[in-house]
């Protein structure tokens, strides 16, 4: 098992859940003089299992923004704070990204379209399948 370190990973979407999950572990590091990494993805849509796309459609960039936006919200010092922005599925990418965290916080649920059940597809694939622990705000 990997050692642990002050890092805490949080996953935002732009969603107000994620946005709460920013929140808790904007205030959590702030308090344990943790570091913070902000982590959101992005995909291309599929049609029937290929990708499509159309003039003006930027789903990187829109992720980029949604991370000006989360970290526009912090009170943490930001020496302390690192963003990190990936192609690929929340759930794995999540995983990942935490493998060395303290903790890893997200939200209940997102955007996606499981998002009115109470724990999401992305937070259940964190919490079934990280190494480190994960708080799920709701």
């Amino acid at each position: 098992m990997p050692e642990l370190t002050s890092m805490v990973v949080v996953g935002v979407d732009g969603s107000a859940q994620s946005m709460a999950a920013l929140k808790w572990a904007d205030s959590y590091a702030t308090t344990t003089g943790a570091r913070l990494r902000i982590v959101t993805t992005w995909v291309w849509p599929l049609n029937y299992g290929s990708a499509f796309g159309y003039e003006g459609l930027t789903p990187g960039a829109d992720a980029l923004s949604v991370l000006e936006k989360a970290r526009a919200e912090l009170t943490i010092p930001e020496t302390r704070v690192e963003t990190v922005c990936r192609e690929g599925g929340a759930g794995p990418v999540l995983v990942a990204e935490s493998k060395d965290a303290a903790l890893l916080v997200v939200g209940s649920h997102g955007f996606g379209a499981i998002g009115r059940v109470v724990l999401g597809s992305v937070s259940n694939h964190c919490v079934n399948h990280d190494s480190c622990p994960v708080l799920v705000v709701r």
